[in-house]
């Protein structure tokens, strides 16, 4: 029943019943061209037959004249000959070395014959097979290229052209797929529409609130500042001090928050540019010598050669900057920082290695999320930092990835692609 049915929903397909059609078609000319070769073959089956008796008829008549009437009864087969006279005749042949098992190729007429049939059934072959051959690549071609349309539309989709279009005039299931993929395709157009609205609505959220913070903070910040530069006692100090710090604090964490939001909403321009990845490493690490010093690191950065790569130098400084401040945060007095950088014609890569207080394997998986603060942050950590980073570097077409061992090391792996 259940074949049936679907059997039943195939032949509904218009592509299937056309395909039908044609190889029933091709299965008709194909009988019609053995009907009428066996026709052919019938017909000069009986003209060598006729003209092979004839030419025994004539010698036997004038060799025998007042036998005429016997010998064309005998070739008629009129009356049937009897066994014995049969018997003796097929003898009569053998003797002469014509029996049933000799070679075709010995019987001129019927050899040429059988060959010239054997050539048109092998022609009519071979050209049935050409036109299947033929029919069948032209289906399938048609097939094939509507699929690779459809994949190159979707390519194109992923890469967020939705101006892309498939037709297909003839019904059928490709047909119904190209109507389903105009249909995904709008969906998806709209979802994107809504998504990138969301994001800049918050953009636009997260800049009207940086913008009314900016006033109070500045204030706090202010009078943090007068109150010390006035006698005060040691606990009110220490208070004003940590208030300070707080503000700064919060400034760095809405600053870095709308950068996030930013990049995530796509309202960034990256001034990309084909510079010395080394020269962005070098001013980046620049900005951090006064953290370095005060905790007497040693940087170790030293490249072999140039490293050209297109990319927007303040936005990768940015990135680097807030990396190479967690190794600093998490290294040890005296500790080592090995900067290294690696040329292909593929890719260039950065790795960020200290030795420092290392990450719980529990936290590794997180701590690229924003607020994210793994079980031995510093208490003033914001958790944005290393998600702006790799905001940043995603943005440049890169990746990057964490591997640590607690008390042993932390290192980072930055690969940009240039392709």
């Amino acid at each position: 029943m259940g074949q049936g049915c679907e059997l039943g929903v195939m032949l509904k397909n218009s592509e299937i019943r056309l395909n039908l059609a044609v190889l029933s078609f091709m299965m008709l000319l194909l009988l019609v061209y053995q009907l009428i070769l066996m026709n052919v073959f019938s017909e000069r089956l009986r003209s060598d037959y006729v003209d092979s008796f004839g030419m025994i008829a004539a010698r036997l008549t004038e060799k025998f004249p007042d036998s005429e009437a016997v010998i064309m009864d005998t070739i008629m087969g009129n009356p049937e000959p009897a066994p014995e006279t049969a018997f003796r005749g097929k003898e009569l042949l053998r003797q002469y070395g014509l029996t049933e098992d000799l070679d075709t190729k010995l019987f001129p007429v019927l050899n040429r014959l059988l060959a010239d049939h054997a050539l048109a059934l092998f022609s009519g072959l071979v050209a049935g097979a050409l036109l299947l051959l033929g029919f069948s690549y032209a289906q399938y071609r048609h097939f094939f290229h509507q699929i690779r349309g459809v994949t190159r539309a979707a390519k194109k989709i992923v890469e967020g052209d939705y101006s892309v279009t498939i037709s297909e005039e003839r019904e059928g299931d490709l047909s119904k797929l190209a109507e389903a993929f105009r249909s995904m395709r709008d969906i998806i157009r709209q979802k994107m529409d809504d998504l990138q609205e969301e994001k800049r609505f918050l953009v636009h959220i997260l800049q009207d609130i940086s913008h009314q913070l900016k006033t109070p903070l500045s204030t706090i910040t202010v009078y943090n500042d007068m109150l010390l530069n006035e006698p005060l006692s040691d606990g009110r100090r220490q208070w004003v001090t940590v208030s300070q710090s707080q503000v700064t604090r919060m400034n760095h964490l809405i600053q870095n928050l709308l950068k996030v939001a930013k990049i995530d909403a796509k309202s960034i321009s990256f001034k990309r540019e084909k510079l010395n990845l080394a020269d962005t490493v070098e001013e980046a690490l620049d900005q951090l010598q006064a953290k370095l010093t005060e905790k007497q690191i040693k940087l170790d950065f030293k490249p072999e050669r140039e490293i050209m790569l297109v990319h927007d130098p303040l936005w990768i400084q940015e990135a680097l900057t807030n990396i190479v401040k967690n190794a600093i945060e998490h290294s040890n007095w005296n500790g080592t920082i090995v900067i290294q950088a690696r040329d292909t014609p593929m890719y260039a890569e950065l790795t960020i290695r200290d030795d420092g207080e290392g990450i719980e394997e529990k936290d590794l998986p997180h701590i690229f999320k924003r607020f994210y603060k793994a079980s031995h942050s510093r208490k003033d950590s914001t958790g944005i930092g290393l998600a702006l980073a790799k905001s940043i570097i995603e943005a440049h077409d890169g990746l990057i990835k964490v591997e640590s061992k607690r008390g042993s090391y932390t290192q980072f792996t930055i690969t940009f692609m240039k392709y």
